[in-house]
């Protein structure tokens, strides 16, 4: 038997607990809140619902955001992994890169200027505004003299600044839309219709697709540009597709969940540590510990300042925040 069939069957019992963890952390998302169900109670709500108030709480509240927040996590878990892996750069995100900030001001514009509020309009703006600031991000930092990964950094820190003004900006002067745009820019999953869920997970797998179809291409790229060439990667094809991937994969969390912080920041660090650096297992293992990472945090969020819910942002916020500074000392080590 080969050697890399030996290690990919080796990584399988990772992918087993990964799974076992997710399954865990969704009931623990359906069972725990301001009331605490039991196991007996999530199993009649969701498959003999009564009309009663617990089964309402359980299928038509918890259930949205017990669906919502893994789909939300494996989207910005496996961005994260593309976007590091493009700019060569372990402390960049979707975050830092601007991403998200583009998404959520693509979703205000939207809603706003054009009128757009349906659920799939909304999910379409963030695609694309998460896509042109990606194109914007890299054609910047490739103009102003290469892709190195400090320029790539400092313009997605810069446009995300500038996104985040004129979100303010739109939130300020638009008081009657105050509440339905703060339903977007909370980054939470309470109150969530299921209905996002639905709408965001055919966009998830067309990005998921996508991206493990570049798999070899990503692992090529790890190097740089001269060696993935000889090695017959189409860089600007690669990094376009890549792009494509990402702003799906961002736009579609975005549009379910608003701009939920740090995600695609500390999960891919994890998923490395789990399965090592080939693709199509950094994937996989960042699909499964985003989806685990988001839905403890919004349990988390629950009880932080309990009987008051806390944005699951600021909790992922916290977390990536302490990730962010623990790497940098590292590499100024």
């Amino acid at each position: 038997m080969s050697r890399p069939v030996q290690a990919d069957r080796s990584r399988w019992p990772v992918y087993a607990a990964l799974a076992l963890g997710l399954c865990v952390a969704m009931l623990a998302s359906l069972t725990l809140g301001y009331k605490l169900y039991g196991l007996d109670k999530v199993w009649a709500a969701l498959f003999a619902h009564d009309g009663s108030e617990t089964a309402t709480v359980i299928a038509g509240l918890r259930l949205p955001r017990a669906l919502i927040a893994p789909l939300a996590g494996a989207a910005l878990g496996m961005a994260g992994v593309m976007v590091q892996t493009l700019s060569r750069n372990r402390i960049a995100s979707p975050d830092t890169l601007g991403l998200n900030a583009g998404a959520s001001m693509a979703v205000v514009l939207a809603m706003v200027v054009f009128g757009v509020g349906s659920l799939g309009g909304l999910s379409l703006a963030a695609a694309i505004g998460a896509l042109l600031t990606s194109i914007i991000v890299f054609g910047v930092a490739a103009g102003a003299g290469g892709l190195s990964p400090l320029k790539i950094v400092l313009v997605g820190v810069t446009f995300a600044g500038l996104a985040h003004a004129v979100v303010e900006i739109v939130l300020t002067s638009n008081e009657a839309q105050l509440q339905q745009l703060l339903f977007w820019l909370s980054g939470a999953f309470v109150d969530r219709p299921i209905s996002l869920f639905f709408n965001g997970l055919p966009v998830v797998l067309v990005g998921a697709a996508l991206a493990f179809t570049l798999t070899s291409a990503l692992d090529a790229l790890q190097a740089d540009d001269a060696t993935a060439a000889s090695l017959g990667v189409p860089l600007l094809a690669v990094r376009g597709l890549t792009f494509v991937a990402v702003s799906l994969l961002t736009g579609a969390a975005v549009s379910m969940a608003g701009p939920v912080a740090f995600v695609g920041l500390v999960v891919p660090h994890a998923a490395r540590g789990l399965v090592g650096l080939r693709h199509r297992h950094q994937l996989a293992a960042a699909a499964l510990v985003g989806a685990i990472y988001t839905t403890l945090a919004d349990v988390a969020a629950r009880f932080v300042i309990y009987p008051v819910e806390a944005p699951v942002g600021a909790i992922t916020a916290v977390v990536g925040a302490g990730t962010l500074v623990v790497l940098l000392m590292r590499r100024l080590a």
